[in-house]
């Protein structure tokens, strides 16, 4: 009799350790999974970010607007399709990860789903082990374009909110579907890098198994459950010790033990000392006494609430009620009562920290099941109560056991990871992962309450002007002050979000009709309308607005914000400050830029440009100085296009950052032609978009032709705007500082049309003035027109400055010039820009101009 309750003790504890094995696997599996799919997301949003800003992406500055988490446990990192790491959240000189694995499986491979590395690899930025997550980025075509990788420190992936529940020689583990160890075995008393003699296999998406102690290195057998992870490559398990789960099961199976050998002893001596009968009877209840005192002792020094109860049932043998049979100290402090209070009470006289409809049905679902866990918010959570209790409920006997315990630390550090992994850390407003997933929900309300809702899509105006002019600081606090006055102007109960950068979305979550949108549009544009004072500037930034409305322009969340980014883009090209509704019209026009966008990107990757050359004259001699090199695109339909039709689509894209790239390679490549020819050459002039400075690397890159052609700094010349001079961002400064260091001359491109200082000509080292041909035009003509250019003549000459005239078209022109002893003239009278074969020409005539008497007209 003893030995069969023994027996029944093991195999109830067997049985709960399984059924525990399965409950933390399982709540392992939930908690990994979430974590992978917010690095699902995240590589989701770099990819959309790379598609739209492309080798402008700047992932300091996405970490330093809270888009993406910081560097302590997560390494991200973008690669470029040549396999170089052009942007990462550590910082740093690029990388070069063509030779890794994972760059060689994306590039051959369509998928654009999230990849873990089977096995740990180390970080060359960090010099970490990391496990290795990889997506795949590709062109508007399909093709190939770089790779995202998130590398994740197996110590983070390894943390478990459960682990209080882990017995000294339990474990956790994750391993990759190809059965590679990804997180060592963790465990309070495990040490190395895995317990197993051999990787477990692990049969179907979950299970449970018990496995021998020969497959241990420490021999001790194990009970291990596992789930696989759901769209994902990765196994969680769980191992529970038998020898931990017996040792909690050591005292009563002693009791019986000893029970039952001293019924065998009575049972012999009954017959010969039946005076020792009552003696040894006394000794069994002590003892059993002690037992079930000892078991006392360990339920009521748990950290978790521990109820034996039994189940009432009514005549007709429904379920009703509960009997509070038993309880320990930690238990009845946590329902605010002391043991005295419940033993003996029915559940509906003493709810469990809820209401006895909504904990009912876990203990029915419990009694008919045999087991149940869940975890719930506490109602009215007083003080010494939890606000947040994991129940957990095992059937036994005719009854239940059940543990509470106190999750609230736990549940409210996940809520703060939520909540900071869906708010803008700069302006506290939701951010773009929140929109991308909120947005589906609040639409689906939409339409089960037959409402209407609208998506405005704002983008600040000039904003990139005032950041690029008075620093980051003033430009973050700009962002917060946006975002104090759109939530100030918005209606109770709609949504202010900052989807990254100076780009904003108000939902409107009911919707009668659109004067209600309209008005709200309004009080938006006439709020950015008021200057920003910030840290002693005045600053004029407005809004342009995009409006979709729900359900006429788009049923889904992707539609209606990229209608809205439609509608925003047309406002911002008809005149900034406005608002437009989006309608078909707008979207072919939009699809018409689009179309001509995509064209010149075409171009520019198969180098459908060409350099010309316009030279530059000496004033006095008419001898050849210099050229400046000018791109034509070459349409292979419509033939030449000049830049004023495709520059300054290239500077709104971002694509002039190749085509600048372009140029000056072809300038190099020129320049090497003509000296291998033994052609004599002079300096030609590289115009530099503001856009590639803020692009970064034009020192770097000049640096490298330079050496690459074997190339005299004397013989390049670099022209900068009056906008690029006035910057004060470090990072242009530094490079303009760079260019000039190497001996290559700055130019400062048509003078006087922009906003200058004069004292920066001599900060950045100007060496060459240009005056614009504005002035130069009305040259013999008007009075102003002179003596504004002898102005500049004069400070030129004063600051040790050469000048350098354009749109030089007339011999009255050249004559007012020559008088005011500028040094070089450039223009029509002197040549058009000319191809290649046509600009070597000019090298061999030398003289352009005749010295004494200039030519009658410009040439045709």
């Amino acid at each position: 009799m003893a030995l069969d309750r023994i027996d029944h003790i093991r195999r109830d504890a067997e049985q709960a350790t399984i059924v525990r094995a399965q409950s933390l696997s399982r709540a392992y599996s939930e908690q990994l999974a979430r974590t992978v799919q917010q690095i699902d997301s995240m590589t989701l949003n770099i990819r959309y970010l790379w598609e739209k800003h492309g080798n402008a992406l700047d992932l300091q500055d996405a970490l330093k607007h809270g888009l993406i988490p910081a560097p302590n446990q997560f390494y991200l990192a973008v690669i470029n399709r040549d396999g170089l790491g052009v942007a990462n959240s550590v910082g740093g000189t690029p990388i070069d990860a063509s030779d890794r694995d994972y760059f060689d499986f994306h590039q051959h491979n369509p998928s654009m789903a999230l990849r873990v590395e089977p096995q740990l690899s180390i970080s060359r930025r960090s010099g970490h082990i990391v496990i290795r997550f990889t997506r795949r980025m590709e062109t508007a075509n399909g093709a190939f374009d770089g790779v995202i990788s998130v590398g994740v420190e197996p110590s983070f992936m390894a943390s478990f909110n459960d682990e209080g529940n882990l017995n000294p020689r339990d474990f956790i583990s994750i391993r990759h579907d190809n059965g590679a160890l990804l997180v060592s075995e963790k465990g309070r008393n495990i040490r190395g890098s895995q317990v197993h003699v051999q990787p477990p296999v692990f049969n179907g998406d979950s299970g449970v198994m018990r496995m021998e102690k020969d497959k241990y290195k420490d021999r001790d057998a194990r009970i291990v459950a596992w789930h696989r992870l759901p769209g994902y490559p990765l196994v969680s398990y769980v191992g529970l010790s038998e020898a931990d789960m017996l040792a909690a099961q050591e005292g009563p199976i002693r009791g019986y033990r000893q029970f039952a050998e001293l019924s065998s002893m009575l049972f012999l001596l009954m017959a010969a000392i039946g005076t020792w009968f009552s003696v040894r009877m006394a000794s069994r209840k002590r003892q059993a006494d002690e037992i079930r005192q000892t078991y006392q002792l360990a339920i009521d020094e748990a950290r978790e609430g521990f109820f034996t109860m039994r189940a009432l049932y009514g005549d007709d043998d429904e379920l009703q009620d509960f009997m509070i049979e038993d309880c320990n100290s930690r238990g009845a402090s946590m329902v605010g009562h002391s043991k005295s209070e419940l033993v003996g009470r029915k559940l509906s006289e003493r709810p469990l920290l809820q209401a006895l409809e909504l904990a009912l049905p876990a203990f029915r679902h419990a009694m008919e099941n045999g087991f149940c866990e869940d975890e719930f918010e506490v109602a009215d959570p007083r003080p010494g109560i939890p606000a947040w209790i994991h129940r957990r409920l095992i059937r036994s006997g005719a009854g239940l056991a059940v543990t509470l315990r106190d999750i609230t630390e736990s549940r409210e550090s996940q809520e703060l990871l939520i909540k900071s992994a869906n708010t803008d850390a700069l302006t506290g407003l939701p951010n773009r992962y929140w929109l991308l997933n909120s947005l589906p929900t609040l639409l689906r309300t939409a339409r089960n309450r037959n409402s209407a809702m609208a998506v405005l899509f704002i983008d600040l105006d000039n904003f990139k002007l005032a950041n690029d002019r008075f620093g980051h600081a003033v430009g973050d606090k700009l962002l917060g002050m946006a975002a104090g006055r759109l939530k100030s102007v918005i209606r109770t109960g709609d949504e202010v979000v900052r989807l990254g950068g100076d780009e904003f979305t108000v939902l409107l979550n009911t919707v009668e009709h659109a004067g209600e949108v309209e008005s709200v549009a309004t009080r938006i544009t006439e709020a950015f309308a008021e200057p920003f004072r910030i840290l002693g500037h005045s600053l004029v930034v407005g809004c342009s607005i995009g409006i979709s409305l729900f359900p006429e322009d788009g049923l889904d969340a992707d539609t209606l914000i990229q209608k809205a980014d439609i509608a925003m883009y047309a406002s911002k090209a008809d005149k900034k400050g406005l608002f437009r509704f989006y309608n078909d019209e707008l979207y072919q026009r939009i699809r018409s830029k689009l179309d001509a966008e995509e064209e010149l990107a075409h171009a520019i990757a198969s180098r459908q440009f060409e350099v010309h050359y316009q030279p530059r004259a000496d004033t006095r001699s008419g001898e050849i100085r210099g050229f400046e090199a000018l791109v034509r695109w070459m349409h292979p339909v419509r033939g030449m296009i000049l830049p004023s039709h495709f520059i300054a689509m290239a500077e709104s894209t971002g694509s002039i950052v190749a085509l600048g790239s372009l140029v000056m390679q072809s300038v190099f490549e020129q320049l090497a032609q003509w000296r291998d020819a033994g052609e004599t050459l002079v300096p030609v002039s590289i115009n530099i978009s503001p856009s590639q400075l803020d692009a970064g690397g034009v020192d770097h890159q000049i640096q490298s032709l330079l050496e690459q052609y074997d190339m005299q700094p004397e013989l390049i010349e670099v022209e900068l705007t009056e906008s690029v001079m006035m910057s004060e961002a470090e990072s242009i400064v530094e490079q303009i500082a760079n260019i000039r260091k190497m001996g290559v001359k700055l130019h400062l491109d048509d003078f006087g049309t922009g906003y200058s200082s004069l004292s920066r000509l001599q900060e950045i080292d100007m060496q060459v003035i240009k005056i614009d041909r504005a002035f130069v035009s009305r040259l013999g003509t008007s009075n102003q027109a002179d003596v504004l250019v002898k102005t500049i003549v004069l400070m030129a000459k004063e600051l040790h400055m050469e000048i350098i005239a354009e749109g030089v078209e007339t011999p009255l022109q050249l004559d007012a010039l020559r008088h005011l002893e500028c040094n070089e003239v450039q223009g029509y009278l002197i040549a058009r820009p000319v191809s290649p074969k046509e600009a070597t020409a000019l090298l061999r005539q030398r003289f352009l101009l005749d010295a004494s008497k200039p030519e009658a007209e410009p040439p045709a």
